[in-house]
């Protein structure tokens, strides 16, 4: 069986070229980007070089990990060491969303493209301030107009949306579905927890543990009977006469 053959200097550097791009790039990079940055036309090659890269990481246990994300490659530190990441970079604050924002983004990552008044008849409220959040942070952006009356702005999500959560694709989206299941699941778990056990045994227990041991009121003895005097006979109530 003939030996391997060692990597050619132009593997070697279209390697290194591939590596040193993706850890400097601020956006994830496509297979295409790479070929036409390094010029190299065969997508397998670069593919090969990727990979390769993301196996020597993981060999050997590197902090910094090759993410497949937005359609593209990034290079990121790994969720174990983002404390010291967070310290480095504590001047810098770290994204936030309202509760309002969050459900707006769900809203159009699950029902994009669509319009403003399309999103508040989900939510039942008005999503100005949120979609504006939205925008300004380039979670969401126009994709066009709806062909009616007035032809309002759609929205979509953008990549750097799927950058922020992980997401290769909208395709990596968790099923709507779950999110029902799990919603109806915390319900039933709720409403066991609020209601008492009905087990007659149990919840006599229950009370007989939570009641307050109150002593018996003393009850007063009964008076004895009257005792006769007289005898057998009953006594009378006439003045006894004197003798004469």
């Amino acid at each position: 069986m003939p030996a391997t053959e060692a990597p050619t200097m132009d593997e070697i550097q279209l390697k290194k070229a591939v590596e040193s791009l993706l850890f400097i790039t601020d956006h994830p990079l496509n297979i295409g980007a790479l070929c036409k940055i390094t010029g190299v036309k065969d997508e397998a090659r670069v593919g090969e070089a990727i990979a390769q890269i993301k196996r020597e990481m993981e060999e050997n246990e590197s902090p910094v990990q090759l993410l497949e994300v937005a359609d593209g490659y990034q290079m990121a530190t790994r969720a174990s060491y983002a404390p010291y990441v967070r310290k480095l970079f504590s001047d810098r604050l770290a994204m936030r969303l309202s509760t309002a924002a969050l459900e707006t983004l769900a809203i159009i990552a699950y029902k994009q493209p669509l319009t403003r008044a399309e999103i508040e008849e989900i939510r039942g409220v008005e999503v100005i301030a949120a979609l504006e959040t939205l925008l300004e942070k380039r979670l969401v952006k126009v994709v066009g107009r709806k062909e009616t009356v007035g032809r309002p702005l759609m929205y979509g999500t953008t990549a750097d949306f799927l950058r922020h959560f992980g997401l290769q694709s909208l395709e990596a989206l968790p099923p709507i579905e779950k999110f029902g299941e799990a919603a109806a699941a915390a319900e039933a778990a709720s409403q066991q927890t609020q209601q008492p056990d009905t087990a007659p045994q149990a919840w006599e227990s229950a009370q007989e543990a939570s009641a307050v041991v109150v002593p018996p009121e003393p009850q007063a003895e009964p008076l004895p009977e009257p005792r006769n005097i007289w005898g057998d006979e009953t006594p009378s109530t006439e003045s006894p006469q004197e003798e004469k």
